[in-house]
C-alpha cells in the first residue's frame, strides 16, 4: 500500500472515531448515564444505550486501526516508539471492550429493578453506583496511556515532519490539557471539563481532514 492510500485511511479512521466517540458519549451517554436518576434512564433508553458501547468499540478498533497504519511509518525512524503507540493504542482498545463490558451490566442490572424486592433493589443500586465508577475509572486510566502515546507520536511527528509542524504543536497541548483534565478527574474535580478537552478533538479533526485531503508532506 502506497503512502498516499495509508494517509487517506489513517485520516478516515480520525474521522471514524472522533465521531464514534462523541456520538456515544456527549449525544448519548452522558444526559443518560450521569442524570439523578441513570437507572431508570438506562432502561428506558437501553437500545440507545448499548447502540453507545458499540459506537465505543467502533472507536476502540479505529484508534488501533490508526497506531497499525502508522506503524511502518514511524519505524523507520524510532520503531520503539512506532511500537509503544501501538501498544498503547491497544491498551486503548481493551479499555473500550472493559468499559463497554461494565456499561452492559450497570444496564442489565435497570432493566432487572422492576422485578425485584425493595432490599433487592437497594443492593442492585448500590452494585450499578461502583461499576458505573469503576468503568469511569477504567476510561481515565485508558485515556492517561493515550496521553502518553500521544506525546510521542506528535514529538515524532514534529521531529520528521511528516506533517505541518502546527499541527504537531497544537496537538501537543491540546494532549497536556486533556492531561491535566484526567488528573483532576481521578481527584474527583475538573480542570475545565469538555472546554479543555475540545483542542484535542478539534485538533484529531483537522489532522484526520489533513491526510485525507493532503497526505503526508514527505518521505521519511
Amino acid at each position: 500500500m502506497n503512502r498516499n492510500k495509508i494517509a487517506r485511511l489513517i485520516g478516515i479512521l480520525f474521522i471514524i472515531q472522533m465521531a464514534a466517540a462523541v456520538s456515544s458519549y456527549s449525544i448519548i451517554l452522558e444526559p443518560i448515564l450521569y442524570s439523578s436518576d441513570y437507572l431508570n434512564a438506562l432502561s428506558s433508553n437501553a437500545n440507545m444505550v448499548r447502540l453507545a458501547m458499540l459506537l465505543d468499540l467502533l472507536c476502540g478498533a479505529a484508534v488501533f486501526g490508526i497506531a497499525i497504519l502508522f506503524y511502518p511509518i514511524l519505524k523507520q525512524t524510532s520503531e520503539r516508539i512506532a511500537l509503544w503507540y501501538v501498544g498503547q493504542r491497544l491498551t486503548e482498545l481493551v479499555g473500550f471492550m472493559i468499559s463497554g463490558l461494565l456499561l452492559l451490566t450497570v444496564l442489565k442490572i435497570s432493566l432487572q429493578m422492576g422485578d425485584v424486592t425493595e432490599t433487592q433493589a437497594t443492593q442492585l443500586e448500590t452494585t450499578a453506583y461502583y461499576l458505573r465508577n469503576a468503568r469511569g475509572n477504567v476510561q481515565n486510566i485508558a485515556l492517561l496511556v493515550y496521553c502518553l502515546g500521544a506525546w510521542s507520536l506528535y514529538g515524532l511527528l514534529f521531529y520528521i515532519r511528516l506533517i505541518p509542524r502546527f499541527i504537531s504543536i497544537w496537538g501537543l497541548i491540546a494532549v497536556t490539557l486533556l492531561f491535566i483534565e484526567i488528573l483532576a478527574n481521578v481527584y474527583d474535580t475538573t480542570a475545565g471539563g469538555m472546554m479543555i478537552m475540545m483542542p484535542l478533538g478539534l485538533n484529531e479533526i483537522f489532522l484526520g481532514i489533513w491526510l485525507i485531503v493532503k497526505g503526508f508532506n514527505r518521505e521519511v
